[in-house]
């Protein structure tokens, strides 16, 4: 076997999967933001609810849907 299959065998998978919980780089393309915008959300505490698992982070889908249906704009004028 070469070296090369070897490490390919051993490498963990890069994202772990949690049934209802998105992590934070596929929230980041979600939203249309970088990776180092929800961090500094999270630094400023604001932003949508997380959950740290160990040193990874992921972010809830229903509450992450809550987040943004918070930040829906209604305008209140007529269209023209």
């Amino acid at each position: 076997m070469s070296s090369e299959r070897q490490t390919k065998e051993r490498a963990p998978p890069r994202h772990k999967r949690i049934p209802g919980y998105t992590s934070e780089h596929e929230t980041a393309e979600e939203l249309n933001v970088a990776v180092r915008t929800l961090r500094k959300w999270r630094q400023l505490k604001i932003g949508p609810p997380w959950t740290a698992v160990g040193r990874q982070i992921f972010y809830g889908d229903e509450s992450r849907a809550r987040w943004l249906k918070s930040r829906e704009f209604q305008p209140i004028g007529e269209a023209a």
